[in-house]
């Protein structure tokens, strides 16, 4: 037959089991109180130099640090991109002062020399050019008839030819031109260029009207205005003062100033007087 078991031997055998975590808490302060004695220890230690070596490094915790350089200790680094070209074209201002710079060779020095002498040869072969294609020529001009009036205070109608022998050049004469008639240097009347448009390598004809000056007509002018037969010759002087502006298409340039000179000579200074000889230059 079975023996039943005693409750009071199983309850005090139970009761050492639970009772031994508390041995273990207890068992744990000390190890809880290592480190107080070890800054104990260290305290002391602090005092005795010679057990430095034995001590454990200190913990570094997470913080920002500024940190100053001199200037003459900062060094310049060329940036990582830049680096093939710095070698490639051996740049004077890059930081590796020990290499000496790579030249250019002989033959690009050259190359490059050539390429300057043929770009000025080209400029001065256009501004060449240029000058000679804008550069206006004087207008020509010639005396084609002489028509005088009023035998007392005559007034002298002469038509005159002017001639643009410019390729690509206009001019256009301005108003306020003058005009002078002499005879052997003493001025007999006065007149006013006209104003008008002259396209390049065109002739254009028009009148200068001279009025007669307030003076004694010079004995040979009245007898070649009286005389028909014979037919009395008469040497005049022109001088003009012409204003125009260049023009090359729809484009003017600055203002020129012409002054023009004939000498002429005519058969009579009556009816269907003719030029005898002239010579005009601008």
């Amino acid at each position: 037959m079975a023996e039943r078991a005693d409750p009071s031997v199983n309850d005090h055998d139970s009761k050492p089991s639970a009772d031994k975590p508390e041995n273990n808490i207890h068992d744990s302060n000390p190890s809880a109180d290592k480190p107080e004695n070890n800054n104990h220890d260290s305290n002391s230690s602090s005092d005795q130099p010679e057990n430095n070596n034995q001590l454990a490094p200190p913990a570094f915790c997470c913080a920002t640090y500024v940190v100053q350089v001199p200037k003459d200790q900062i060094f310049c680094v060329p940036p990582t991109e830049n680096a093939v070209l710095a070698e490639r074209y051996g740049n004077p201002f890059r930081c590796n002062k020990g290499k000496k710079p790579r030249r250019r060779s002989p033959r690009c020095c050259l190359c490059i020399s050539v390429s300057v002498v043929l770009l000025v040869l080209v400029l001065a072969l256009i501004a060449a050019a240029v000058y000679v294609l804008l550069t206006p020529k004087d207008p020509t001009f010639h005396v084609e008839r002489v028509v005088v009036k009023n035998n007392t205070r005559p007034d002298y109608g002469i038509t005159i030819r002017a001639k643009n022998s410019n390729e690509i050049v206009g001019i256009d004469y301005k108003a306020g031109g003058v005009a002078s008639l002499s005879f052997k240097q003493r001025g007999i009347a006065k007149g006013k260029y006209p104003s008008f448009k002259q396209d390049s390598k065109k002739s254009t004809s028009f009148r200068v009207d001279f009025h007669g000056s307030n003076i004694v007509l010079p004995k040979e002018i009245e007898k070649s205005m009286k005389s028909q037969k014979p037919k009395i010759k008469v040497s005049l002087s022109l001088k003009m003062d012409v204003y125009a502006r260049i023009r090359v298409g729809a484009l003017h340039y600055g203002s020129v100033k012409f002054v023009a000179a004939c000498d002429f000579t005519v058969d009579t200074l009556a009816k269907n007087s003719r030029i005898l000889s002239q010579k005009c230059h601008t």
